[in-house]
């Protein structure tokens, strides 16, 4: 460790990428309308970030062993929105009960009433997440294709014993997520 010396940290000019700053907004919500984007993404609570992982293959050759990569997969996301009752006098499309929103689109998936289920092209959307500094300046964003529920959990257990708010938690699998170039964001020197 030539050259570092431990009076050279510049570790108190370094401001953290915090975990609270963060924006999860799908393009679309299938089966509800448009003004539900928006409203979705002010209720998200907490979200998983793209995980991406390859398989090893491995070739043989007399006592050695070589590996490679092989196939690619990604982590299921899973996302946790905050419910609320929407207002329905109101008639304002932004407003959102997450329950609802998420039970339209798994109706675009799978329809209980009729037993069909929904093409990819119907119930898969994009989404993007992403990451702000103290300033709301983005410093890093992934663009999430082919996303679409696997699971939903719609309040899980109801109790007389708990006055507390009701999430709704899903599980999303998707195609693939690109990471967006990092934006310029402002930073205050010590």
């Amino acid at each position: 460790m030539a050259g570092l010396k431990i009076s050279d940290s510049r570790s108190f000019k370094l401001e953290p990428v915090r975990k609270n700053r963060f924006l999860f907004q799908f393009s679309s919500v299938p089966g509800n309308k448009d003004g539900l984007v928006e409203g979705l993404a002010f209720v998200a609570k907490s979200a998983s970030v793209p995980v991406i992982s390859f398989e090893k293959t491995q070739t043989k050759r007399i006592h050695e062993a070589f590996n490679t990569a092989g196939m690619v997969s990604w982590n299921d996301l899973n996302v946790v929105f905050n419910d609320f009752i929407r207002n329905t006098s109101a008639g304002q499309s932004g407003e959102v009960s997450a329950g609802d929103a998420m039970y339209n689109w798994c109706s675009m998936i799978y329809n209980p009433l009729t037993g069909q289920m929904g093409y990819k092209t119907q119930y898969a959307t994009s989404a993007t997440e992403a990451n702000f500094d103290p300033a709301g300046n983005i410093i890093r964003a992934w663009n999430i294709f082919g996303i679409f529920p696997t699971s939903v959990d719609f309040g899980g257990t109801l109790s007389y014993e708990d006055a507390g708010a009701t999430e709704i938690a899903c599980t999303y699998a998707y195609d693939l997520a690109i990471k967006v170039e990092d934006s310029q964001s402002s930073t205050e020197s010590a």
